[in-house]
């Protein structure tokens, strides 16, 4: 039986994120998660879904991303994230059941996903999902984990570009500074923010 179709509205951003079946690893080598992430942003321009921040992790994912203006949506009338998610979903496990002589599901049911309201919600989900990889302790320096969008994030605070935001007034260099601040916090009281 198909999922009911969500309340995903066309022009707003949604924190989208799953992970695996009883939590278990579904990421091992380089190869594993250069696939995932190709076919992410191969679905990501079939489907016109705008990928905003992600992280990907040995048993989950988070992903802000942009519902385009015009629906690409199906005959199910499933949103362009839905497909976009559907299709990298399948498409990964397929991948995975194949390379890891595995048959069935791995991934924990329907994806979930919140609406970003404001720009506050905005910067702390971006510094969220970048920063996912400290907080789960896979890495103490961010800079170490390269399946995160934190390191094109800095590239922008190179090239002197803003981080698109609902309102644009979220500048790379503010984004350097939040981060940092946060790492200091997570090192200092060892808290999961």
């Amino acid at each position: 039986m198909p999922n009911k179709p969500r309340n995903i509205y066309s022009n707003n951003l949604y924190h989208v994120y799953n992970r695996s079946t009883e939590k278990r690893t579904i990421f091992y080598t380089e190869k594993d998660y250069n696939r995932f992430l190709n076919k992410m942003f191969f679905y990501s321009q079939e489907t016109n879904v705008s990928i905003l921040s992600y992280a990907i992790l040995t048993n989950h994912f988070h992903l802000l991303l942009k519902e385009p203006t015009s629906k690409v949506g199906d005959l199910e009338g499933r949103s362009a994230i839905s497909k976009f998610i559907a299709q990298l979903l399948n498409s990964y496990t397929k991948y995975f059941n194949y390379n890891k002589e595995h048959s069935g599901r791995i991934f924990q049911g329907p994806f979930k996903s919140k609406i970003i309201e404001n720009d506050s919600y905005l910067q702390n989900i971006i510094i969220y999902i970048n920063l996912n990889p400290v907080k789960h302790k896979i890495v103490k320096d961010i800079n170490d984990w390269p399946y995160t969008s934190h390191h094109e994030f800095l590239n922008k605070i190179c090239e002197n570009k803003r981080i698109t935001t609902q309102n644009d007034y979220f500048s790379a260099e503010d984004y350097k500074k939040i981060i940092v601040n946060r790492v200091e916090i997570i090192k200092k009281m060892n808290l999961e923010f």
